[in-house]
């Protein structure tokens, strides 16, 4: 448990530490032709996303990525530890620089409160998720320590991209 703490604890700074400045201008920068992002829709803001994307698999903006490491710490932990009432259209999807990071961090809160109480036999209790069979504790908060690593060096990537276009 103190180590998944740790890492968590560790992505999460480095990642608040590249996201500050963050304007929208940049949030919303596509890096390629056809990014994925976040737009309006007409029912609100939403996000693209496909569980089998195309190939080759589009890259994305800023703000779908920080959308997707905060969406993913809401819905899977719904599921693991609340009501599993939440799906991924309930979540608003915010479109704002200053908005989205308040949200992501917020979407930490119960994972790192959870963590600092967690015993072993917690991290070892099977829990139910979105996607299928049971997993364990700490499987569900390794994932979602993975998206929050795997997602946060790329914003640290587009960050330094965005710089030297």
């Amino acid at each position: 448990m103190g180590e998944l703490l740790t890492l968590w604890r560790r992505s999460a700074e480095r990642l608040e530490r590249r996201l500050v400045g963050l304007g929208d201008a940049e949030f919303f920068w596509p890096p390629a032709p056809g990014a994925w992002t976040i737009l309006e829709g007409p029912h609100g803001w939403t996000y693209e996303y496909e569980f089998a994307p195309p190939p080759p698999t589009p890259v994305t903006t800023i703000a779908w990525r920080l959308h997707h490491i905060a969406a993913n710490n809401w819905i899977y932990w719904e599921y693991a530890f609340g009501a599993a009432r939440l799906t991924f259209p309930d979540l608003t999807v915010h479109h704002t620089a200053t908005d989205a990071i308040i949200n992501w961090r917020a979407s930490t809160d119960p994972i790192v409160t959870w963590l600092e109480n967690a015993t072993e036999d917690a991290l070892n209790e099977t829990r139910p998720h979105h996607l299928g069979p049971d997993l364990s504790a700490r499987e569900i908060v390794t994932i979602l320590l993975d998206e929050q690593i795997h997602h946060g060096a790329e914003i640290a990537l587009l960050r330094d991209l965005y710089a030297h276009r």
